[in-house]
């Protein structure tokens, strides 16, 4: 089985439910722009298989067979403690001891998801980042469709951090499967225009990202789209201190200001954006 297949079925079935929740607890009338944010997916997408193919599988499949990083799988450390110590590599402060799936696959999805932090910070910080990935911010109705809507250079530009940080991290393939199938979850989920009840909302709010903590990054106010950069868990915010607080009652305006975007909506003014001269 592809490693890739379990992270297909995890991403569409969130897109399924998050589409689902939309027309039974809307947060506001709003039409996806389908065919301009699904023509930009594909694009991504195939320029992404045919630049890396499964780079991300090949990494964490080498961490763990060469017991790479600070979670390198090592059964034979474990069990072998006289072997010659030139018979395999053994890198990382984890690397002579065994790590459990049970410790691997969260500290894997904790550590991958605090680089998503980070990369995300530095892409509304740097302005040659800022230009691919105000794409995504451009979207004039914000919902689970948005999910697909990053540009291909933001996509390619993001792919050598995350294989960097496997890699470093020594993440099995196992968990970084786990990892990105509950990435592009809540990647989906948290994109979604519905409103949730405001106990369940403060309970989830607590540790992971929700709609309405997602929607107030979309704000037109960059003081709000710059705040709230975490995708699975919300604590990274706290710590970072770049938490704004939401909630499924606000309202306020989505998207870009004025002039810093033309809004685009079509594939072609999309693929182009970034190339555009535009006021932060």
């Amino acid at each position: 089985m592809s490693a890739g297949l379990p992270v297909v079925v995890s991403v569409a079935a969130a897109l399924v439910l998050a589409l689902a929740l939309e027309r039974l607890f809307p947060h506001e009338p709003a039409r996806a722009s389908w065919l301009a944010n699904a023509g930009l997916w594909a694009v991504a997408t195939g320029l992404r298989a045919l630049v890396f193919g499964g780079a991300e599988w090949q990494v964490a499949a080498w961490t763990e067979s060469a017991r790479f990083g600070l979670l390198a799988l090592s059964v034979q450390a474990a069990t072998c403690h006289s072997a010659p110590p030139n018979t395999s590599a053994r890198f990382g402060l984890l690397a002579r001891a065994p790590a459990p799936v049970l410790v691997a696959v969260p500290m894997t999805v904790l550590g991958l998801d605090l680089v998503s932090y980070l990369w995300h910070r530095a892409n509304h910080r740097l302005a040659l980042l800022w230009r691919f990935h105000r794409v995504h911010h451009a979207d004039p109705a914000l919902t689970a469709v948005t999910s697909l809507r990053f540009h291909p250079g933001e996509i390619l530009s993001s792919l050598p951090v995350r294989l960097a940080a496997i890699a470093l991290l020594g993440a099995p393939l196992g968990a970084v499967v786990a990892f990105e199938a509950v990435f592009g979850a809540a990647n989906a989920l948290e994109h979604a225009n519905v409103d949730l009840p405001a106990r369940l909302e403060r309970a989830l709010e607590l540790g992971l990202i929700t709609p309405a903590l997602h929607r107030r990054h979309h704000s037109v106010s960059r003081a709000e789209h710059d705040a709230n950069y975490g995708t699975i868990f919300s604590f990274w915010d706290r710590l970072g201190r770049s938490r704004c607080p939401g909630a499924s009652s606000d309202r306020f305006p989505l998207g870009l200001a004025a002039g810093s975007t033309g809004a685009p909506r079509s594939l072609a003014a999309m693929l182009l954006e970034p190339f555009r001269r535009a006021t932060r």
